[in-house]
């Protein structure tokens, strides 16, 4: 049965067949990776661990605690999911305990030690050129040859790049609770929270524009007033400032991403048609309006499509067994979606 996140976010091309995920936690397996080259030297004790069923905060406070530092000086580059076995950095200033060994003795059994490095700065925010994912989809019913079909779809056009359902928390209740902050129905006096139902707001207008787009078919199409982002980059260009061949040509080979607005209190980047779809998305939720002007959130871009690279998979009796790499920021989940109608 379609979730409520489906039925407002559609799939490119919704799956009768039907699979189950994270029956273990070792069914879905997440690797981040980074490009750094560490000094070796200076007051950031790099670490790379490993964590089961535990969120990344949970984490980063046992670590804290482990190395007899406040939690501010624990940093880590972006959240991981906790129905997982993932593998991730965080890094340590200035740490009162910095053995190992003494580490490894503190850490609970969920959270495992693997490699340490010193460095000469903390680890930032989104500093990850990658998540690797390692993920196994059981009890497969349906059609096996839709689902190839599907994966070779996926290869050939990638995927909506959704913000997934853990975005908007449970019954997708951050939107309400968003909405209800914004209006002064409640109060929110968690810093973390309080970013955290501003991101839901400016997803929920997002993954809304995107599906829009899917709708009408456009959503891998350039349509007047776009604006387009070089692949792995942040760097935006107006449609305008190419030819319509150039742009078929670099949107069909990766190299450039349609995007949609991420909403916020100033004049959408946008301009013409696409501005006037978007503009009437997030017209049709005013509630969000007094919280953007409120905090001073600014727009911003984020690329409507994302790619699975070196994706592979392989079947094993009635499980599939899959394997890609994503970019920052993006879902496995928008991924998975694409080809088979997933149970958690």
């Amino acid at each position: 049965m379609p979730t409520t996140f489906d039925r407002l976010f559609p799939a490119l091309n919704p799956s009768t067949a039907t699979g189950k995920i994270r029956n273990s936690a070792a069914d879905f397996l997440v690797i981040e990776h980074h490009d750094m080259d560490f000094t070796e030297s200076g007051e950031h004790l790099w670490l790379k661990i490993e964590k089961t069923h535990s969120n990344t905060a949970w984490v980063a406070t046992q670590l804290a605690s482990a190395c007899k530092v406040p939690a501010r000086q624990v940093g880590f580059a972006g959240l991981k999911d906790r129905h997982a076995i993932t593998q991730q950095w965080f890094s340590v200033q200035l740490p009162k305990i910095s053995d190992p060994t003494a580490i490894k003795a503190k850490l609970p059994d969920e959270v495992k030690l693997l490699e340490h490095h010193w460095h000469q700065s903390k680890i930032k925010s989104g500093q990850l050129t990658h998540n690797e994912f390692k993920l196994v989809v059981r009890d497969v019913q349906g059609d096996l040859a839709v689902i190839e079909q599907n994966i070779a779809a996926l290869k050939q056009t990638g995927a909506p790049n959704y913000f997934g359902p853990q975005r908007f928390g449970h019954d997708l209740n951050n939107i309400q609770q968003a909405q209800d902050w914004f209006a002064g129905k409640i109060k929110v006096n968690n810093k973390k929270l309080r970013g955290l139902l501003i991101s839901s707001a400016r997803s929920h207008i997002f993954n809304l524009i995107v599906a829009q787009r899917i709708e009408q078919k456009v959503w891998d199409q350039v349509i007047d007033g776009d604006i387009l982002q070089l692949d792995k980059s942040h760097s935006w260009f107006p449609a305008s400032d190419a030819t319509a061949t150039e742009l078929k040509h670099r949107l069909n080979t990766f190299d450039i991403h349609l995007t949609a607005a991420l909403w916020g209190e100033d004049a959408v980047q946008s301009t013409a048609q696409c501005a006037t779809l978007e503009s009437k998305i997030a017209s049709s939720l005013p509630a969000y309006t007094p919280g953007f002007i409120s905090h001073r959130v600014k727009q911003d871009r984020r690329a409507m499509r994302i790619q699975a690279h070196d994706l592979t998979h392989h079947w094993q009796d009635k499980n599939l067994h899959i394997n890609f790499m994503l970019q920052p920021g993006a879902y496995a989940t928008s991924i998975l979606r694409e080809i088979i109608a997933i149970e958690t």
